[in-house]
């Protein structure tokens, strides 16, 4: 994959998540399109605004698809960008063992795009951003990982690759 077109899918996603804020022109628009973006991400529930229509989704594939299912129950119940529903998903992909690496790495970029995600409460989104932190110079200090470990997280689980 070219350079550009990868900085382009980062760029892309960190829009999508809310990371890089749209122009005040193209914000507006896109949150009253009739056509709104739906990512999937992994398995039935797990990306945003995915699945696009949850009362005709299918089940959940898995322990994480089932974790994104309880988010976007959560967030239908309580209001999109809920930091309460933010931080039980945080917790429960946090505090679950995953059958493989490659699940794992999955659950990973999903907690790394949700902790980074803005929310509606200002102490919720700071207590996201300080579990991301502390889990991303743990693995840093520990040798596990690096920032950029963010980035190919989310560049794998994108192009499945």
């Amino acid at each position: 994959m070219s350079g550009f077109l990868h900085t382009g899918l980062r760029v892309a996603l960190l829009v999508l998540l809310g990371a890089i804020p749209l122009p005040g022109a193209i914000a507006p628009a896109l949150a009253q399109s009739a056509y709104p973006v739906s990512l999937p991400v992994y398995g039935n529930w797990c990306g945003p605004d995915y699945p696009a229509n949850p009362a005709r989704a299918a089940p959940p594939v898995d322990a994480l698809d089932a974790a994104c299912m309880r988010h976007d129950m959560c967030t239908a119940a309580r209001g999109s960008f809920d930091c309460g529903c933010d931080l039980g998903l945080l917790n429960e992909l946090r505090a679950t063992r995953w059958p493989n690496p490659l699940i794992g790495r999955n659950a990973r970029a999903i907690y790394d795009a949700i902790a980074l995600t803005p929310c509606n409460s200002p102490g919720g989104m700071a207590a996201k951003q300080s579990m991301f932190a502390a889990d991303l110079f743990g693995d840093m200090a520990t040798g596990r990982g690096t920032p950029m470990d963010v980035v190919d997280r989310w560049r794998q689980i994108i192009t499945g690759r």
